[in-house]
């Protein structure tokens, strides 16, 4: 009795720890208030976000009703360029009737897996240039777009702080570059 006993609680407890842990990370209303105090950002629910600054711009995190996570950086000031990244199949099938140009390339574990597109030719490769495109590369989910006033990036989740660290560092970046075209201007210098 007491072997049944020890057998069912060491075997029932692991897996309902595991299965809880698991609900925890995958529920944002139960996760993402620690995540924001690591990340130094608010937690608001209904619908759960996180929201604040972060090296000076404007971020904020959403969970989608349908599942998935939202990420926006707001840009300073509008952007005329329009850029998009992601794997390759998704970007492809996303395209429009307007279909911005294709970014060539720079390292070839980007060429493999990702495709950016941007609205204007000329500056594609500065918005994509070869740092960027080793950023990018590294990451496990690429997907955004970038027009007007923010940057979206779509993600299946967001569970941990590194993974949040580095989408909102590729964010700024990418939002950094978007505002040296500034709408109805020339680009900056």
């Amino acid at each position: 009795m007491l072997t049944a006993l020890l057998v069912v609680a060491f075997g029932v407890v692991p897996v309902g720890l595991y299965f809880w842990r698991e609900h925890k990370l995958s529920t944002p209303s139960l996760q993402w208030p620690t995540l924001g105090k690591i990340l130094n950002l608010q937690f608001a629910d209904s619908p759960a976000r996180l929201e604040g600054n972060w090296n000076g711009r404007e971020l904020r995190f959403e969970a989608s009703a349908a599942g998935g996570v939202r990420a926006v950086a707001k840009l300073n000031a509008a952007t005329r360029l329009r850029v998009e990244c992601g794997e390759k199949d998704l970007v492809t099938r996303r395209a429009g009737t307007l279909v911005p140009d294709p970014v060539e390339p720079i390292l070839p574990e980007f060429r493999d897996r990702l495709l950016a597109r941007c609205s204007e030719k000329a500056a594609g490769p500065v918005v994509f240039d070869e740092a960027m495109q080793h950023r990018l590369a590294g990451m496990p989910e690429v997907d955004f777009v970038g027009q007007a006033t923010a940057v979206t990036w779509t993600l299946s989740a967001l569970k941990d702080p590194d993974t949040a660290e580095s989408v909102m560092g590729a964010l700024c970046a990418v939002a950094d570059a978007l505002e040296g075209y500034p709408q109805g201007g020339k680009p900056l210098a």
